[in-house]
């Protein structure tokens, strides 16, 4: 029997690359929350579903009519796009409430959250926002899967200064770090890491998670070789 994975923050930079996983899975069918329609219309395999998330109604809709063994939460903006109050409500209140809905409807489901390092002791909007989910989802008794990235190298098309000037830095900092000190937890926690790398780690364990295990995901575990 084919397994239903729904994707939420299906077209961001880890959220695409957890669609065309499970696309490519024939013993899955995947459904990615979109805003409209379009954004997966070169791939079949895809079930695009227009989703509202400030409709509160919508989140107990969508696990009523929609069959969902997992669920992968990759919602993230920045406050220079959405403001405070907006990176709050996305990258907090839409996951908080897929989870709570989640857990009335299909108890025996599964969750991958991509969170960020540091939310483990967080400071700030961004990482208290994080904290706040991860809390909820360990305390919720679904099985679960959380990573943490740190800085993700992605081939996002939207120019942001910081990052073009940053991240060749970051990378290579950490690239003659990590062969100096290649045991080195805080280094690998640390170290920037592609998108698609962490969406394959957190994809292959969430569908392996066994029923109300918590299983954490951060430095070395987020890279597919060393």
């Amino acid at each position: 029997m084919k397994r239903h994975i729904i994707v939420a923050g299906s077209t961001g930079e880890v959220g695409k690359h957890l669609v065309r996983l499970a696309a490519a899975r024939p013993d899955l069918v995947v459904h990615a929350l979109v805003r409209r329609k379009g954004a997966w219309h070169d791939n079949t395999a895809v079930d695009e579903i227009v989703f509202d998330y400030e409709d509160p109604a919508a989140y107990n809709a969508l696990f009523r009519d929609v069959p969902c063994d997992v669920l992968l939460i990759a919602l993230g903006t920045t406050t220079a796009k959405a403001g405070v109050e907006g990176l709050i409500r996305v990258d907090r209140d839409y996951p908080l409430f897929l989870i709570e809905a989640l857990k009335q409807a299909h108890p025996q489901a599964s969750v991958g959250l991509c969170s960020a390092v540091g939310a483990d002791h967080p400071r700030g909007h961004y990482l208290k926002a994080k904290a706040a989910v991860e809390q909820r989802l360990q305390s919720s008794g679904l099985a679960s899967v959380i990573a943490r990235p740190s800085f993700l190298i992605s081939d996002r098309k939207e120019f942001r200064p910081l990052e073009r000037i940053a991240l060749p830095l970051f990378k290579t900092a950490f690239g003659a770090l990590k062969k100096l000190m290649p045991h080195s937890k805080s280094v690998w926690k640390y170290a920037p890491v592609r998108a698609d790398e962490v969406a394959d780690r957190l994809f292959a364990a969430t569908l392996e998670v066994e029923q109300s295990r918590r299983v954490l995901l951060e430095g070395n575990d987020l890279f597919r070789a060393h």
